[in-house]
C-alpha cells in the first residue's frame, strides 16, 4: 500500500489508519430514535477491514486516491465544500451531490470546517475489501478515514466518542439522514466482543460472545443509495423524528409508548414521502427492541430454537414493516433457511440489497461466496516509520 501512496502522491504516508465492517446483529434502525433508549448489538469485523494512509499538508488542499477499481481519483478545497451555518439546516437547503465515492471524504471536511474552522488539508489513500453497497457501512468507514485524516492534518485530538458523533451527522452531507450506530461500533469495537450501544444518552458495553454461534455475511445484490432507496432510508428517519414524538403526550416511559400505538396514525401523506407507514414504523422499532433484550437475556444459554425464532422474527419485520427487502434477497435467503445448520437471516444494514448476515452452528458448510465475520478491534491508528 506504501508503494500506491508513493505513486500516487509522490512522498510517503505518515499514518495509517485500519477501521473494520460494521456487523449489526440487532436493533437496526434504532440509532436514530429519539423515543426510546435502543440497545444494538453490534461488532466489528475482523475479516473485512478499510485502511486509510494519510500524508497531512500545509495548506487548505485535499487529495484522494484508492486502490480500488472503478473509483477515480479525486482533488479539492476545504474552500470548494465549505458550509457555513446550521449545518443540518444548511444541508437541507442544498442540492444533494451526485453519487461519488469522495462524498464522504468531502463531508467529514466540510463538517470540520463547519464545527472546527480548519484550515489544513491531506493526501489520503485508501484500500478496503469491505464491499460498497453491501450493508457493512464502508461509507461509514470511509468517513471515519476523511475525519481522522482531517484531525490529523489539523493536529486537533479526539476522543472515539467525539469520532462517533461526527461521523454520524458529516455523513448527512451525502443526502442521508442516519444515526451513528455504525461509528459507534467502528469506534469503540474490541476484539473477541460484541457491543451493546445505547442512545440517549450515549452508552457502549463491552458482550463476551458466548451465543456459540458463526456469523457469515452473503452478498444478494448492489443497494443502491441514491434516489428512490436513499428517501425511503429518510422516510424511516423522518417517521422516527419527527412525526412519533409529536403524539408523545405523558413522556417516554414503557407503558406510555405501549399505549402509543392506538394513538398512532396507520399513515399519513407526506409531501416529498407519499403515504408514510407510522404504525409499522414504531412496531419495528418496539418489536426491535425486545428481540434485543430477548436476546441478551440468552447470550449464555445457546438455545438454538430461541435464537432461530428472533432473527425469523427480524426478517418478517423488515420485510412487512419496512418494506426494504427485494425479490433476490428473498430467494437468496430462502436458500439459505434449508441448510439444517442456518439458525437464522437478516437484513445486514438498511436493506434495498446487499448482505444477509447469517447466524450458524460451528459446523456449518456455507460455499466460497460467503465471508466469515469474527469480532475484531475496532478503530486503529499508528504513525508509520520509513521503513514500513
Amino acid at each position: 500500500m506504501r508503494v500506491d501512496f508513493e505513486t500516487s502522491f509522490g512522498k510517503t504516508p505518515k499514518f495509517e489508519v485500519d477501521v473494520g465492517a460494521r456487523i449489526c446483529i440487532l436493533g437496526e434502525h434504532s440509532d436514530y430514535v429519539p423515543w426510546l433508549r435502543s440497545n444494538i448489538i453490534t461488532f466489528s469485523s475482523a475479516n473485512q477491514r478499510m485502511r486509510a494512509q494519510i500524508s497531512p499538508r500545509l495548506d487548505g488542499v485535499i487529495k484522494i486516491a484508492t486502490t480500488l477499481e472503478g473509483c477515480l481519483s479525486s482533488e479539492f478545497s476545504i474552500q470548494d465544500v465549505q458550509i457555513t451555518g446550521d449545518w443540518l439546516e444548511a444541508l437541507n437547503s442544498r442540492e444533494i451531490p451526485d453519487l461519488h465515492w469522495s462524498n464522504y471524504v468531502k463531508g467529514a471536511v466540510a463538517y470540520l470546517v463547519n464545527k472546527r474552522q480548519i484550515k489544513n488539508g491531506f493526501e489520503l489513500l485508501i484500500d478496503s475489501d469491505i464491499p460498497a453497497s453491501a450493508g457493512a457501512s464502508s461509507s461509514s468507514a470511509l468517513t471515519l478515514c476523511g475525519l481522522a485524516a482531517a484531525h490529523l492534518a489539523n493536529e486537533i485530538p479526539w476522543t472515539p466518542e467525539d469520532l462517533a458523533v461526527m461521523g454520524g451527522e458529516a455523513e448527512w452531507f451525502v443526502g442521508t439522514r442516519g444515526g451513528m450506530m455504525d461509528h459507534a461500533t467502528m469506534m469503540f469495537a474490541e476484539e473477541g466482543g460484541m457491543l451493546k450501544l445505547e442512545f440517549s444518552p450515549f452508552e457502549v458495553g463491552l458482550i463476551e460472545d458466548c451465543l456459540g454461534c458463526r456469523w457469515f455475511s452473503v452478498f444478494t445484490h448492489p443497494a443502491d443509495k441514491g434516489g428512490a432507496v436513499r428517501d425511503a432510508f429518510n422516510e424511516l428517519a423522518f417517521v422516527q423524528r419527527e412525526i412519533i414524538p409529536s403524539y408523545l403526550e405523558g413522556g417516554e416511559d414503557r407503558v406510555e409508548l405501549e399505549r402509543l400505538l392506538e394513538r398512532l396514525p396507520v399513515a399519513i401523506e407526506h409531501e416529498k414521502f407519499g403515504l408514510v407507514r407510522v404504525r409499522d414504523r414504531f412496531q419495528f422499532v418496539m418489536n426491535e427492541y425486545n428481540r434485543v433484550q430477548s436476546l441478551l437475556s440468552h447470550t449464555m444459554k445457546n438455545d438454538w430454537g430461541y435464537i432461530s425464532g428472533l432473527f425469523d422474527s427480524s426478517w418478517n419485520d423488515t420485510r412487512d414493516l419496512l418494506g426494504t427487502h427485494t425479490p433476490e434477497m428473498e430467494q437468496v435467503a430462502a436458500e439459505l433457511r434449508e441448510k439444517p445448520e442456518v439458525l437464522g437471516v437478516k437484513v445486514l444494514g438498511a436493506g434495498f440489497g446487499g448482505n444477509l448476515l447469517v447466524c450458524t452452528k460451528q459446523d456449518v458448510d456455507l460455499g466460497p461466496d460467503t465471508v466469515e465475520h469474527q469480532p475484531g478491534k475496532g478503530f486503529n491508528i499508528r504513525i508509520l516509520q520509513p521503513n514500513d
